[in-house]
């Protein structure tokens, strides 16, 4: 049925309550007449009425009536068909609806819409909690993250940083040099490791190096190499960024991988850990392993810096010491300003805001993350960012970069505004239609309460 048809409908069903309305209304004016004569009879002939006993009488009647009597059912079509029949002309929402129903209708969506409004907007509390927390990882930017050692530096030479020591000392923990060596020569990954462009075939000239090919090869990022790494095994390609992604066939004499892909997984796994903390031939420090993405970004080489290229000052940090151990050092300040402000916010939630402690601490789970709680986040990377750059200005020196600040501020930053632009709305719609789809549950359920009582009334 059309939406028209279903309007008529209620508009019929509407009058015809009218009618019974006044009929009822009849009726009880009617009784009221009976009730009061009788009360004046009882009150002439000094006769007492006992309503107690009327009330008690009444409900003997009720219970005494053994089986409902169904109210005979009519279908839709019928109501459709009358209503079609009874209103020739088209109806619209306003037709069923009074001044004082859309009023109430506009009050009660405004009251939810206002309250869903101060769910998700920032007070007082979460700008301090944000700003603050942002701002104490900031100071631990400044002057416990310094810049990376150059790979020429000796392994065992203590680096500058009271983080940079920090996680110096747990890689050099975790992954010795000879535990790197043995997981080298267990987890080959043949094409996907190439280090010289004269063992791809058509490839251009210069573009691998011993020296960048673990910037360059999509194998090798942290991340990326468990999808470019596996794919490059399974083709016996290399893949590598350069003025694009190329990706070449390897001239490398290799034994073939006949492992599914979890094997594969699993041999990557280990490349990896064996490249991350490595000791070069000499005893140096090393090239590492990029930074997440890091070989990803030499992708923007059209945009200008200065009197070089975006891609080359990403090549420039990784050859000159910032690999994934930076990252990792960079990453300590991030996260105890997360820790700090997930602490904050659980405890501010539930004294301020009276939320429950199991409820405040899902809203900052990642997969579940309040939106609330991530622009707070944005906020506090955008505190660090902006002190990071001045860090960068004030030293004139790239290495300085906050690479995971800067990788948190942009992962926040694009789901906050596409919360702002298009969730917020979505979600605070949804949520509206939700509540007034259970009001109409509510009415319904009443509608057939009364139906149930209806049918149990005597005859």
């Amino acid at each position: 049925m059309s939406f028209d048809d279903q309007i008529k409908a209620v508009r019929m069903l509407q009058d015809d309550s009218k009618v019974l309305e006044k009929q009822h209304e009849g009726i009880r004016t009617s009784l009221d007449e009976i009730k009061a004569r009788v009360e004046k009879l009882a009150k002439q002939h000094n006769i007492g009425l006992d309503h107690n006993a009327i009330k008690k009488e009444s409900l003997r009647i009720l219970k005494n009536q053994e089986k409902a009597v169904p109210i005979p059912e009519v279908s839709n079509k019928e109501i459709f068909d009358k209503a079609n029949s009874r209103y020739r002309n088209n109806l619209s929402v306003f037709d069923i609806l009074t001044d004082e129903d859309i009023a109430d209708t506009d009050e009660r969506i405004h009251k939810y819409v206002h309250e869903f409004n101060v769910t998700y907007a920032l007070d007082g509390w979460d700008y301090a909690i944000a700003g603050g927390c942002g701002l104490v990882a900031a100071m631990l930017d400044w002057f416990c993250v310094k810049a990376p050692p150059k790979h020429a530096t000796l392994f065992t030479q203590s680096v500058d940083g009271i983080f940079n020591r920090g996680v110096q000392e747990a890689f050099n923990k975790v992954l010795p040099p000879e535990l790197s060596k043995k997981l080298s020569n267990l987890y080959h990954i043949g094409s996907a490791d190439v280090s010289i462009a004269k063992n791809l075939f058509e490839a251009p000239p210069k573009i691998l190096s011993p020296l960048n090919h673990r910037i360059r090869e999509l194998s090798h990022d942290p991340v990326l190499g468990f999808i470019f790494g596996v794919l490059d095994m399974i083709r016996n390609t290399t893949t590598v960024v350069n003025n694009g992604v190329v990706t070449s066939y390897s001239g490398i004499n290799t034994t073939p991988f006949n492992d599914n892909v979890f094997s594969l997984l699993g041999r990557m796994f280990g490349h990896l850990c064996s490249d991350v903390n490595a000791p070069s031939g000499s005893g140096y420090r090393g090239m590492g392993l990029p930074a997440p993405f890091m070989g990803l970004l030499r992708l923007f080489n059209n945009i200008q810096i200065g009197d070089s290229t975006f891609d080359k000052q990403i090549e420039y940090m990784y050859v000159s010491g910032y690999d994934f151990r930076q990252f990792v050092t960079t990453s300590v300040p991030c996260m105890i300003m997360e820790i700090l402000m997930r602490a904050f916010w659980i405890v501010k939630q539930h004294y301020i805001s009276n939320i429950q402690w199991g409820k405040a601490l899902v809203d900052t789970m990642p997969t579940k993350i309040n939106p609330r709680f991530r622009t707070m986040l944005t906020l506090g990377y955008g505190v660090i960012c902006g002190c990071n750059y001045g860090k960068i200005h004030i030293t004139s020196n790239i290495l300085d970069l906050n690479y995971s600040a800067w990788m948190g501020l942009l992962w926040n930053s694009f789901h906050s505004l596409k919360w702002a632009l298009y969730g917020k709305e979505m979600s605070k719609w949804s949520c509206v239609e939700q509540i007034e789809i259970r009001h109409l549950q509510d009415l319904v359920g009443k509608i057939d309460t009364l139906k149930n009582d209806v049918e149990l009334l005597p005859i």
